[in-house]
């Protein structure tokens, strides 16, 4: 059983949208070349693939908890909006 869920799984991600792939590469192609940028200002021409990899780790995390903000501060933003229209 366990297999088959895992089968399908692989397969529903298979079917992604191309519009969700395109943006998922997007935000894994921009986060490396911030690290890129780092490592230049750093005058680093050259890392460890092993480190460059936990570096880009951290910066992920780091990503999801800002969309996570931002997205918190816009619904945010929103409610007080909605908010201030009703009393006007």
């Amino acid at each position: 059983m366990l297999r088959f869920i895992l089968n399908q799984n692989t397969f529903l991600k298979n079917m992604e949208n191309p519009e969700i792939i395109a943006l998922k590469e997007a935000l894994f192609l921009n986060r490396e070349n911030l690290l890129n940028d780092i490592l230049a200002t750093l005058n680093y021409e050259e890392i460890n693939e092993n480190l460059f990899q936990e570096l880009l780790s951290l910066i992920e995390k780091t990503d999801l908890t800002t969309i996570k903000l931002n997205k918190a501060l816009e619904a945010q933003e929103v409610i007080d909006s909605v908010l201030k229209d009703r009393l006007i």
